[in-house]
């Protein structure tokens, strides 16, 4: 095998890539075709991981995986554009969170519509039963990841605070 052959391996990154870009793609179709022209792909990542109730914005950074300053620029366009909005934080005076505004919910809508027609017609291709349990597998597999995640996140705010308290 020469060096840039690579072995007949079915990659789950992969395949999860793939289909998260043909989500994301049918997402921003029906965003325009609903009227949301001024979307772009990059925004997605702020809207996929805004949470109901609202994040700082180093939160929603982690979350998309961007840095803070490429979070901020994102929110910055958005909230220009009155899909987001930037409200005090009840539970800690100096900060704010970021959440959807009126509008902002307006595209949830939308998106959560183009991604139930596709998960239609995927469950069209492959079988009703097949899609339920895939979509049970992917949940059971996102809940494991979220809790491995918070608890290296935690894991890693007590190492800092042993490091500062001279440990």
């Amino acid at each position: 095998m020469t060096s840039n052959q690579h072995p007949d391996v079915s990659l789950m990154g992969l395949h999860i890539n793939t289909v998260l870009q043909a989500i994301l793609n049918c997402i921003l179709s029906s965003l325009h075709q609903a009227g949301f022209e001024d979307i772009r792909p990059a925004h997605l990542s702020i809207f996929r991981n805004l949470v109901p109730h609202g994040l700082h914005v180093s939160e929603l950074a982690d979350r998309a995986g961007i840095a803070k300053a490429s979070a901020i620029y994102l929110i910055d366009y958005l909230e220009e554009r009155g899909y987001v909005e930037r409200v005090p934080d009840a539970h800690d005076g100096r900060a704010t969170l970021v959440q959807f505004s009126e509008r902002g919910w307006l595209t949830y809508e939308v998106a959560s519509s183009a991604t139930l027609q596709l998960q239609k017609e995927w469950a069209e291709l492959v079988g009703s039963d097949e899609m339920q349990v895939f979509l049970a597998t992917l949940a059971l597999i996102a809940n494991h990841a979220t809790a491995q995640q918070t608890e290296q996140n935690t894991s890693r705010a007590r190492l800092r605070g042993r490091r500062h308290a001279g440990l």
